[in-house]
């Protein structure tokens, strides 16, 4: 019953800021509508380059999204409530970024496969990137608000210098799964290694979170 109240309540919160969610969900597609008009390729080119935009796009996206996810209940008072009254805020920060997910991590993922076709790739290659692109969103968005809780009250910036360095290796498996659906060759191996990053984070992350946030608290 907690678990869905708590959910309710932060959805509620979000679907009232909507800036917080719609505005790097309109950034992502701009960045897709403006990357083939500000470019000199041919279409096997086009198509060939739209892999390495679209992952940095959605990392950027994720960056965006997360910035001072937890300042406003940090400043509110929220999270102190939160631990005063003795709730879980392990389980609120990892509904809360599972509701993130839910609202910009997804769309961006659909949006991103739709955006595949139109550079000229073919549909099974859009088919192939969806399940990365979602595994990809959601470990973005993870780190991210791992290096905002760290920076909590110094700014974003610092969050993201911190950050910069685990994003590095999901990058170079993103480069190497761009050869793997343009060739067809060890997709599911690539596959599996980000859904095993995403399976030991999605829960490690949310509880380190969750002591830095006590320790700003204190």
């Amino acid at each position: 019953m907690r678990i869905l109240t708590t959910f309710k309540q932060e959805t509620l919160k979000l679907l009232k800021k909507t800036r917080a969610w719609l505005g790097p969900i309109l950034v992502f597609v701009l960045i897709m509508i403006a990357y083939p008009l500000t470019v000199e390729l041919s279409s096997q080119n086009l198509s060939d380059a739209f892999y390495p935009v679209l992952f940095i796009s959605c990392l950027l996206v994720m960056m965006l999204a997360t910035e001072g996810i937890f300042l406003e209940d940090f400043e509110d008072g929220s999270l102190e409530q939160l631990v005063i009254t003795g709730n879980s805020l392990y389980q609120s920060i990892i509904i809360k970024i599972f509701i993130y997910w839910l609202f910009i991590g997804i769309p961006i993922s659909i949006l991103g496969s739709l955006f595949n076709v139109g550079s000229g790739n073919t549909m099974d290659s859009s088919l192939m990137l969806l399940p990365p692109l979602m595994i990809t969103t959601y470990i973005f968005l993870i780190l991210f608000c791992f290096g905002n809780a760290l920076s909590l009250t110094k700014g974003s910036v610092l969050g993201t210098l911190i950050t910069m360095p685990l994003l590095l290796p999901i990058l170079v498996i993103l480069g190497k799964l761009t050869t793997a659906i343009l060739f067809n060759i060890n997709y599911f191996g690539f596959l599996i290694l980000l859904f095993g990053i995403l399976s030991i984070i999605i829960f490690i992350f949310p509880a380190i979170i969750s002591k830095i946030i006590k320790t700003h608290l204190e």
